[in-house]
């Protein structure tokens, strides 16, 4: 990054409203929006470094300040494009609001520059603040679910014309359908007409046009010219091929090739088309038997040169480690898969992308990458889980891009922080024993919901149980007696009956008792 070691003011990045925004978030719209003043130039691309510049939870800019050389550099433009891609961004869309401040030793130029992006409404899905521009509002306010636009700018912005910005803005989106769609019709009629054989229109020509009864004249029609008018070119050169001289006429008033008449072909006549007739004496054709059959070129095969990538420090280091779980997923020995290889290499600092990463300013060493692989691969199970005959829903089915993932993957918005310790100061990482303290108590929370939850559920059970119990015990032993229709004729029982009477009025238990007695020849 380009540095000013002496400065009144330092360039700087603001989201405002960005309370619990992650570092290097960007607005999904601003991404997908098809304009292109937007896509392009470097207004785009200008955006995207912005974000990586912003100062957004433990994001250190004394890593590097946005000075317009340094914005250059990673753009690969000049500081005057980075210029022109600030304005459309401040004035055309209302993204960003340039305060531009100079530095000491350069008061003609404006490189201490403070930007605001104005976009962290769109990525919480929220409402615009009230010093939103109205142009950004405009632009992406339908967005956000709910939003009114024409209440909004009423309250907050009533000098914006929002019908006259509506409509420049759907003519602009239609003529750049239009030129898209121009543009396809152009590529469709281009390719239809190289499937033609690069487009050459070709017809028949007419008998009296093939061959003249005089010999070697290709004919008066109206094509394009062949020979040259001056005389005596074509025909020398044809009758010469056919180890004849030059004739100065023809035989039946034809024209010849050599007079100035001649060297005109019929509309859409080859020139390499043989003729349906031999040629008499003092003419040029062969007969097509005798000529060889014309060879195309073969084109040769397009090589391109391909120039080896340069060695990266601890890079062998990181693909041994990597060599047996590479083995275990059936990946043949030695190879080193692209996906794979640009992990490797964004883990030890040597980023191609031009988005940065926590790994540009804190590359990290082999013994980091082995922890990485211990982690991610076998304490989660990773042999078990790449298996052919694994089903379950957490089953790896690309195992390269999976430790890929493992490589890059970083949880916590400190870049220095790998696996929970600072690779400063070798110290726990508050933000990591912060997020596990989250966890730990959101687990308890489930489990003591969930235990609840199963008390209350053996609770109801028994109270059911219970209440069945006590159901079952009032209608045998407790009829009340505004229910009973008939008593037990025996004299000790007189329990209580219901229901139609039956002949003999004994309850089931002295029944069963009378039917012993006899039974056995005692008296009842």
């Amino acid at each position: 990054m380009t540095r000013h070691p002496s400065n009144t003011h330092r360039p700087s990045v603001s989201r405002p409203g960005s309370t619990g925004l992650r570092f290097g978030m960007f607005a999904v719209c601003v991404a997908r929006d098809p304009d292109p003043g937007l896509n392009s130039g470097k207004a785009k691309p200008l955006y995207d470094i912005l974000v990586t510049f912003a100062d957004v939870s433990s994001r250190d800019t004394g890593q590097g300040y946005p000075y317009r050389a340094a914005l250059a550099d990673c753009l690969d433009c000049s500081k005057q494009t980075v210029d022109r891609a600030a304005e459309y961004l401040e004035k055309e869309i209302g993204l960003v609001r340039v305060v531009r401040r100079k530095v000491e030793g350069k008061e003609d130029e404006n490189d201490a520059n403070l930007y605001m992006i104005f976009d962290a409404w769109l990525i919480h899905g929220v409402p615009p603040p009230a010093d939103t521009p109205p142009q950004l509002v405009a632009r992406y306010g339908h967005t956000i679910p709910g939003f009114d636009i024409d209440a909004w700018m009423r309250e907050y912005a009533p000098d914006f014309d929002l019908p006259g910005w509506q409509a420049a803005y759907g003519e602009k989106l239609r003529a750049q359908q239009a030129k898209r769609e121009e543009q396809r019709r152009k590529e469709r009629a281009r390719r239809k007409k190289s499937k033609k054989g690069g487009g050459g229109v070709t017809s028949e020509a007419t008998p009296e046009h093939s061959a003249n009864e005089g010999g070697g004249v290709i004919g008066d029609a109206t094509g394009g010219v062949i020979g040259d008018a001056s005389g005596g070119v074509m025909g020398d050169a044809l009758s010469k091929a056919g180890g004849r001289e030059p004739s100065s006429t023809s035989t039946d008033g034809g024209s010849a090739v050599g007079q100035s008449a001649g060297g005109l072909a019929p509309a859409g006549v080859s020139i390499s088309a043989a003729p349906k007739a031999d040629s008499e004496p003092g003419g040029f054709a062969a007969d097509p038997k005798d000529s060889p059959p014309r060879q195309q070129k073969r084109k040769s095969p397009r090589t391109t040169k391909v120039t080896p990538a340069r060695p990266v420090a601890d890079e062998e280091e990181v693909w041994a480690a990597l060599g047996p779980v590479l083995a275990e997923v059936g990946t043949r020995q030695g190879t080193r898969p692209a996906t794979l290889r640009k992990a490797v290499r964004l883990l030890l600092g040597h980023n191609t992308d031009v988005r940065s990463t926590a790994f540009d300013a804190y590359p990290r060493r082999p013994e980091h990458a082995l922890a990485r692989i211990n982690r991610g691969w076998y304490r989660a199970q990773g042999p078990e889980r790449a298996a052919k005959d694994y089903d379950g829903p957490d089953a790896i089915r690309r195992p390269v891009g999976y430790l890929a993932t493992v490589l890059t993957a970083q949880e916590c918005i400190r870049p220095e922080c790998e696996l929970g310790i600072l690779l400063t100061t070798g110290e726990e990482c508050a933000e990591c024993e912060g997020r596990a303290a989250e966890r730990t108590v959101t687990a308890l929370g489930a489990r003591l919901e969930a235990e609840t939850a199963q008390l209350a559920a053996e609770r109801q059970a028994r109270e059911a149980a219970e209440q069945q119990d006590r159901r079952e015990q009032h209608d045998a032993f407790g009829l009340p007696e505004q229910r009973a229709t008939w008593r037990c004729a025996t004299p000790t029982c007189h329990r209580l009956g219901r229901g139609t009477p039956p002949d003999v009025r004994l309850c089931g238990e002295c029944l069963e008792d009378a039917r012993l007695s006899l039974h056995q020849g005692a008296p009842f």
